[in-house]
């Protein structure tokens, strides 16, 4: 409870504070000290009695005022002028019309009570007395006893209620009557002078407000009672309850009665506490105000001079309509007082009444007009505008009396045409206004000259700016020729050229018609005054232009506290300027600001505008985009919802604003990822463009643009690629020179291409867009940093990798610069930068480096896990792999791999990709079952995620099948081997590198099962190949060996040999100096040429295969064992033994190195030493050998075995 009062206690809007507690709990004491509390209640009829008591206690003791500068307006034409004061005056006079009340109008006010008051039967009593008893006489007695009819009358004057006071007319006639007859009676008692007091409680605010309006005119908004007892005044402040935030007033009012005209001042002396009442048109003059610690005293004199500013409007206004109305009058007071709703009811009231001439008519019709376009109805305001210019062209006609009435009638047609944004007939009806004035009215110099200024932004919005400054120049002219009489209309007309120049971009010139006009308005007006507030926002908005933002800022400020000084409650030019400075904290990234200044903006608008209005429309859109940049998406929208709910009501037909909000709406659906929906509102948004610009416009090139952002959201490249061009070639057209919009739909025509594959497209258009940048920013600049990285990227797909590594540094460069602590987005160029020293293979260490800075970055601006942290512990992984560091590499992939997992993303493609990795990583480290287990795990995920045939599928099954070779599961193997081909067979029937690597594959597999079947999948390998490589290749050497191996396996020596020369061939032209594997190719030629029995040809083979080896080989190797023991072979069988011997020794001691004495190819060589030696007739070092294979051989071989036969034979 006590969290609540505090929170509500200093709110200005709360004057007091009920408790309604039905569960009658207790309350800590405490918060009996709220001094707003009046109590806590747990009968609901005492609550509602307590509350009507502290009802009528404020209406009681407390008054509002309003203050009137009268020096100010004695020399300023008042036409205009919209004082409370003059509200007051003109009513009390209105009342006084014969034509305003009828005669039905007492039975009407009182069924309009009976029907209100029925379900209060107190109230509904003193009703049906008041009908029985009341005669107009009586009008004074009923007010003072404080019925129902008192707190009506004090609320709906208070408030300036019109409908309530005109269901009251008959009643407030009566009582202005009574105030005369008594006001006459006072005066013939003779007396002259009266001092009356008045206690009351005003909080501090409102006291600075008497201070701060010395000398100046008061009214009090209603019927003031006071009394002429000083001691009773005293009584009344003493028994006010005490209110903390409330200050003890006591007014003494002086009255020479003998002076005052036209005020109603009356007095019952004879009662005890003698009463004097004022009427609701009393006015005061500010005399003094004496402060002290416990009562404020406030001196005031009866006034007269409100009887003078009232009477100067009157004449203000019948100089610019001739014999206007009262009535009508004050129905104009009140649509000028942005009392709309009031104004058009008392309007309509008078147009229905009976007693009205044609003159009459056409004004109010007139009236009417005004206060309907300033509601945003068009049509009705046209339909009434007509109707009177009808009436006034008839009038004209027959009685040319030089009324410019007509003219204002035709001026506002045009002023409604504007507003509906047709201008070329807003265009003629001023002129036509123009035309009449000068025909009959030549003589009103101020209506001239506002005429001209009319066509003049007429021709302005046109952007026929030289016409304008000829019409506006020409008005100044003219009221220039009279400077003493229209100050006002000269100010006007230099702010207008000040709204050209700002149009025109000449803002220098603009501030100097601005400052020219404040001067003149500052020497002619006091201080604060509305007039200037409006120039300082104009200057405001002239510094906006020239991005002074703080200057800028500055002026609106002063013009907003002008503003709050003259109208503390708000009016609709105070919203326009929140709104500014909303304008002005929105361009400097301060949405909070801008959105608090929106939202102020917003509760004036909705306030004084009592219907749709577009300039709600237009701040619900502000506030939308500051929501926006807020990155609050959904509560943007909401607003931007509003707005186009707004204005579809304004205007079915669409217009250029709508194309706006609807433009902002659809930004907002594309940040919330809701591409259709986006999509919707930019294709209205350009058809509305299409219809109203005549192309090419700006407006149409951007929501091009934004289309294609849409459709590339969606991956529609093409159709997105479509879009960005329609919006490049509308800007080449507009601006060849280009600009930065432009580059802006380069580089995103450059991220479709890039899409599509097509990086030779993207690079041409990233380049175009980075000569443009370089252009217009000063470096280092964020979109300079950008555009390189794209490159960089385009050059990386065209695997041109040092350029790439160059664009990549460049954009990191500037980045640094521009954060030195690092962000999300250094984090992408630096593992891009790690990617591409990868992929060139030569710096993997370099590579690890920017890859682990990424993650530094990273970690520290993300909240992990987090999905990049995931993918750069993968490049790492990567990484560290190819550095044969694999259980780093594990280590690093399943951080990777228990990220995903929290993120719920296990079952993502990137996951598999993972996966593989991880598998790939365990086939290297010799664990197949592992990287079987892992493989299976990532083709599940991509055969539920891609639709089939997918390449990524072809590529896990062959890896599979490798994994399944190498443990020697050949048949398992050859089933994923040709499901990965079947899957290639439908993407590319023609075949492709990575379809001859699977035959490869599965050539091998049959090759290892001694299936002849082997040679074809060699064969359709090899045929692939050589269509794919435009010259010789290391691939097609090596399928041309192992062709020859098949071929060599069925005994085709011949044809194998062929093929052997051929691949021997290829990589001599490929490596001259040799190769391990032109070792292998040498081998197997030797082995051929020995098979056909050509043991000098098989012994230059093997020898040639052995110095490459034993150049290759670091250390001793089993390669070179086995070739020393082939040339063994071939020596023997030319019956060189020793040498034979010698290479056998070599090969044996070899083995012996490697620690392989204990493998069957030893037996081999020892068995094949044994025979030379018997050969040599050393039959004792024979058996010796052959006893050693033996051993090796019954160890190796199950029994009974053909090779342990030939030994135990040999032996």
């Amino acid at each position: 409870m006590t969290q609540i009062l505090t929170q509500i206690e200093n709110l200005s809007q709360i004057d007091s504070i009920f408790i309604f507690d039905w569960e009658q709990r207790s309350h800590d004491r405490s918060i009996l000290e709220y001094s707003k509390l009046i109590g806590v209640f747990h009968d609901f009829n005492m609550l509602s009695s307590s509350i009507e008591k502290q009802m009528e206690f404020l209406n009681e003791h407390f008054q509002t005022f309003s203050f009137f500068d009268q020096n100010e307006y004695l020399i300023k034409d008042l036409s205009k002028h919209t004082a409370d004061l003059l509200w007051y005056q003109l009513y009390h006079d209105v009342l006084s019309q014969p034509s305003y009340v009828t005669e039905d109008a007492l039975q009407t006010m009182i069924h309009e009570f009976r029907s209100l008051y029925r379900e209060n039967s107190k109230t509904f009593e003193t009703i049906e007395n008041f009908a029985r008893e009341y005669r107009s006489d009586d009008a004074l007695q009923w007010y003072l006893k404080k019925t129902f009819l008192y707190r009506m009358i004090n609320k709906a004057l208070k408030v300036k209620d019109i409908d309530q006071l005109y269901v009251l007319k008959s009643f407030m006639k009566d009582l202005t009557q009574c105030f005369i007859r008594e006001h006459r009676k006072l005066i013939e008692t003779g007396k002259e002078k009266l001092i009356v007091y008045r206690g009351m409680k005003l909080s501090r605010d409102q006291i600075e407000k008497f201070t701060e309006n010395l000398g100046q005119l008061i009214s009090t908004n209603g019927i003031l009672i006071t009394t002429s007892d000083h001691l009773t005044a005293m009584n009344q402040i003493i028994c006010n309850q005490e209110k903390a935030n409330l200050c003890s007033i006591l007014l003494k009012i002086e009255c020479d009665l003998l002076h005052m005209n036209g005020i109603d001042v009356i007095a019952d002396l004879e009662e005890e506490y003698q009463m004097i009442l004022f009427n609701s048109n009393a006015t005061f003059q500010l005399v003094d105000v004496k402060m002290n610690e416990e009562i404020t005293l406030i001196q005031l004199i009866l006034s007269n001079e409100s009887q003078t500013m009232k009477e100067k409007y009157i004449n203000d206004s019948r100089r610019r309509i001739a014999n206007i109305s009262l009535d009508i009058l004050f129905g104009q007071l009140m649509c000028d007082m942005g009392l709309w709703n009031q104004s058009q009811h008392y309007l309509e009231y008078l147009l229905n009444g009976s007693q009205l001439n044609n003159e009459d008519l056409a004004q109010i019709e007139y009236s009417l007009g005004d206060v309907y376009q300033l509601k945003a109805k068009w049509y009705d305001a046209r339909k009434y505008y007509d109707r009177a210019y009808q009436a006034f062209n008839m009038q004209i006609t027959y009685y040319p009396s030089g009324d410019i009435t007509m003219m204002e009638s035709l001026n506002n047609i045009g002023d409604l045409l504007f507003d509906q944004k047709q201008y070329n007939d807003a265009l003629s009806y001023y002129q036509q206004a123009l035309t009449i004035c000068q025909t009959h009215a030549p003589y009103a110099i101020n209506s001239v000259a506002f005429c001209m200024n009319n066509i003049g932004i007429i021709l302005c919005t046109q952007q026929k700016y030289a016409e304008a400054l000829e019409y506006h120049q020409k008005a100044l002219n003219i009221l220039e020729n009279k400077s003493s009489l229209y100050q006002t209309g000269i100010t006007d007309s230099l702010c207008y050229i000040g709204d050209l120049m700002i149009e025109e971009e000449k803002y220098s010139e603009a501030r100097d018609y601005y400052r020219k006009a404040l001067t003149l308005l500052e020497n002619y007006l006091a201080s604060p005054h509305i007039n200037i507030a409006d120039i300082l926002n104009r200057m405001g908005h002239v510094l906006y232009h020239q991005r002074k933002y703080d200057e800028a800022i500055e002026l609106y400020q002063q013009s907003l506290s002008v503003r709050e000084k003259l109208d503390p409650d708000g009016n609709i030019d105070m919203a326009t300027v929140l709104i500014n400075i909303g304008k002005v904290l929105y361009e400097t990234a301060d949405d909070d600001g801008a959105l608090s200044y929106y939202r102020r903006a917003l509760v004036i608008q909705e306030k004084c505008y009592q219907s749709p209005h577009i300039d709600i429309a237009d701040t619900l859109n502000s506030i939308g985009l500051a929501l926006y940049g807020q990155k609050k998406y959904d509560e943007a929208l909401e607003f931007y919802q509003r707005s186009l709910s707004i204005r579809e009501k304004l205007d079915p037909t669409d217009n250029i604003e709508m194309g706006t909000v609807l433009t902002n709406a659809g930004r907002a659906l594309y940040k919330k990822a809701d591409g259709d929906g986006a999509l919707e509102y930019y294709r209205r948004a350009l058809a509305i463009q299409e219809k109203y610009y005549q192309s090419p416009h700006i407006d149409i090139a951007d929501i091009l643009n934004r289309i294609g952002l849409a459709l590339y959201g969606q991956k529609k490249y093409d159709e997105a690629l479509e879009f960005y061009q329609q919006s490049l070639s509308i800007r080449e057209k507009l601006d060849p020179a280009d600009n930065i919009e432009m580059a802006t739909v380069l580089t995103n025509a450059g991220r479709a291409l890039y899409k599509k594959a097509d990086d030779d497209g993207a690079l041409e258009h990233y380049r175009r867009a980075l000569a443009i940048q370089e252009k217009y920013y000063q470096l280092p600049h964020i979109d300079i940093a950008d555009i390189l990285n794209r490159i960089g990227l385009a050059l990386y797909g065209q695997k041109k990798y040092d350029e790439a590594l160059k664009f990549y540094q460049r954009s990191l460069s500037i980045r640094e610069k521009l954060d030195p602590d690092g962000n999300i987005d250094m984090a992408t160029v630096l593992t891009n930068i790690g990617l591409a020293l990868y992929k060139k293979g030569d710096d993997d260490d370099g590579a690890l480096e920017y890859y682990q800075r990424a993650l530094a970055i990273q970690e520290k601006y993300y909240q992990s896990p987090h999905i990049d942290i995931a993918t750069c512990l993968n490049s790492i992984g990567f990484a560290l792999c190819r550095q044969k560091k694999y259980n780093e590499a594990l280590d690093f992939y399943q951080q990777s791999l228990c990220i995903r997992e929290k993120l719920d993303l296990l079952d993502s493609i990137d996951t598999a990709t993972l996966l593989c990795n991880i598998g790939h990583t365990m086939y290297e480290k010799y664990d197949y079952n592992a990287t079987h287990s892992y493989y299976q795990r990532a083709l599940v995920i991509q055969e539920k995620y891609y639709e089939l045939p997918h390449i990524n599928v072809a590529n896990t099954l062959n890896r599979i099948g490798l994994t399944l070779y190498d443990q020697k599961k050949y048949d398992e193997a050859l089933e994923f081997y040709q499901r990965s081909l079947s899957i290639r067979e439908k993407l590319d029937p023609d075949g492709n590198i990575d379809m001859a690597t699977v035959l490869t594959n599965i050539g091998l597999a049959l090759y290892k099962k001694a299936d002849d079947g082997a040679l074809e999948y060699y064969r359709r390998a090899l045929a692939i190949q050589e269509k794919y490589y435009q010259s010789s290749h290391m691939d097609i050497a090596e399928s041309l060996n192992r062709i020859g191996l098949a071929l060599c396996d069925q005994k085709k020596y011949d044809e194998a040999l062929e093929f052997y020369q051929r691949s021997l061939s290829m990589q001599e032209t490929l490596d001259p100096d040799g190769n391990i594997d032109m070792a292998t190719v040498l081998t197997n030629i030797g082995l051929v040429l020995y098979e056909k029995a050509d043991d000098d040809g098989a012994l230059e083979y093997y020898q040639r295969a052995l110095v490459i080896q034993e150049k290759y080989y670091q250390s001793r190797h089993i390669d070179i064992a086995k070739s020393l023991s082939r040339i063994g072979l071939a020596l023997h069988d030319q019956k060189k033994y020793d040498e034979a011997l010698e290479f056998y020794q070599r090969s044996l001691f070899t083995r012996e190195k490697l620690d392989l004495l204990g493998g069957i190819d030893s037996a081999t060589v020892l068995t094949y030493i044994g025979l030379s030696m018997h050969e040599k007739g050393d039959y004792d070092a024979a058996r010796s050998y052959y006893q050693r294979a033996l051993v090796i051989q019954e160890k190796y071989y199950e029994s009974p075995h053909f090779d342990v036969a030939k030994s135990l034979n040999r032996i």
